[in-house]
């Protein structure tokens, strides 16, 4: 077995193993066991669990960002029609990599001070590079007097992490279903950001 499959083992078993008990109930010796490798080898490539969990989630995050990114279409400039392009994008790569979901799904509400404040500080600058993205090429003269593009796009925000959180609680599948019906709340939100008069 090369290097690079073994790694792959132990970045694998760790993930799972995380997002099935968080962070601070798994351990070295639970991901090796899981991994079918030695603790030294283990050691080879991580100092500690935190190292291996920071490393999942920087390479989970960045592959995420690279998929739906190299697939958004930035001609059309309605805000709305670019979530929703967006959002059918990320659950695609989602449903496709379930476990990769799991993980970053319990790595955003972590709670432990080990790995807490950085995820928190990672998620703020995944953040500000999704805006930047989302806000491409957008016609915000759409909007109503009085909100911003910042208030557009923190507003959906919560209104997509509220809709993810309630649809993994019940341990739904992204289906056209839950696309649609995910459409029908960003079509609500249309019509309270967009103002009629300017063509939203």
């Amino acid at each position: 077995m090369q290097d690079t499959e073994k790694h792959t083992l132990i970045v694998n078993a760790a993930a799972a193993l995380f997002a099935k008990y968080g962070y601070k109930k798994t351990t070295v010796d639970e991901i090796v066991a899981e991994a079918g490798i030695s603790k030294g080898l283990f050691y080879h490539y991580y100092q500690n669990k935190k190292q291996v969990y920071l490393y999942i989630y920087d390479t989970y995050t960045a592959a995420l960002s690279k998929s739906v990114g190299k697939e958004v279409d930035t001609s059309n400039a309605d805000f709305f029609d670019r979530l929703k392009q967006i959002s059918r994008l990320r659950i695609a790569f989602i449903n496709q990599f379930p476990d990769l979901w799991n993980f970053l799904y319990s790595a955003y509400y972590e709670q432990h001070p080990d790995v807490a404040f950085e995820i928190k500080d990672k998620n703020k600058e995944l953040l500000q590079k999704s805006y930047a993205g989302v806000a491409v090429n957008i016609d915000w003269s759409k909007l109503k007097e009085g909100v911003s593009p910042n208030t557009a796009i923190a507003a959906v925000t919560w209104l997509a992490e509220g809709f993810v959180r309630e649809v993994n609680s019940h341990g739904l599948v992204f289906d056209e279903k839950i696309y649609s019906e995910f459409d029908k709340y960003i079509e609500l939100l249309r019509t309270g950001i967009y103002n009629p008069e300017n063509g939203g």
